[in-house]
């Protein structure tokens, strides 16, 4: 392998460390393998010197939701440049500058970035602009407060990476509503501006892989590569 910077400070394992488990991130909505799958690996860090802490973070129900709602808005707003003018793919039959638009953009984007264009672009028309844009930035902040308030006690915090076992290749992807869900456990970091990694932590249901997810402070990169090492060299 590669050799790194942190080398030195991922030999030193994980005595010491705290690792916060959210209750949020274990319950519903999460398959029975893959949560006794991370916390398995939870005991290894356990018996490697860590301790663990079942923490509450209330506003990881709502980051979903607010994710969506925040990603296809700037969806929305940075891909309306890509109208076949001066950016992206620019049809070749067309009348009017309106059919300029619509067939460049129809057959330059791509089911789902059409679906988020569009659940963006609703979410920011007048009149649903402070119901749903401003509320999501609310949640957000309460997603931010969430994660401070446990990582200023704790190193890390450990989670499944997505709520079920890997999808089989083609499996979901005529079920957008499935694929979204799948990003449950892994959209908070990503609202709250934190560090994050997915590593594999045994097999589920149909001998398929199970991951978890370790998020830290921000910048503090090299303690989720520990972490993330001490668990790699345990086997699991």
């Amino acid at each position: 392998r590669a050799y790194g910077p942190y080398d030195d400070e991922m030999g030193l394992g994980v005595q010491g460390m705290t690792i916060a488990l959210p209750e949020e991130l274990f319950g519903e909505g999460i398959s029975a393998d893959v949560a006794a799958a991370v916390e398995k690996a939870a005991k290894h860090y356990e018996k490697m010197g860590a301790t663990l802490r079942t923490v509450s973070m209330p506003a990881l129900r709502h980051a979903l939701p607010a994710y969506y709602i925040l990603s296809s808005a700037e969806a929305s707003s940075n891909l309306a440049r890509f109208d076949g003018v001066r950016y992206g793919y620019r049809a070749a039959d067309y009348q009017t500058l309106d059919e300029l638009y619509e067939r460049s953009r129809s057959a330059g984007f791509g089911p789902e970035v059409k679906r988020r264009i569009l659940l963006g672009t609703f979410a920011l028309s007048a009149g649903y602009v402070d119901a749903y844009y401003r509320q999501a930035l609310k949640v957000r902040t309460l997603v931010m407060q969430d994660f401070d308030r446990v990582l200023s006690e704790c190193d890390v915090i450990l989670s499944p990476a997505t709520p079920t076992v890997a999808y089989r290749l083609g499996e979901q992807t005529d079920a957008p509503k499935a694929m979204y869900m799948g990003d449950i456990c892994t959209v908070p970091a990503n609202i709250a501006g934190l560090p994050a990694l997915s590593m594999p932590c045994g097999m589920g249901e149909g001998g398929m892989p199970v991951g978890l997810q370790l998020m830290g402070r921000a910048f503090d990169e090299k303690t989720l590569y520990r972490a993330a090492y001490a668990l790699e060299q345990e086997g699991i």
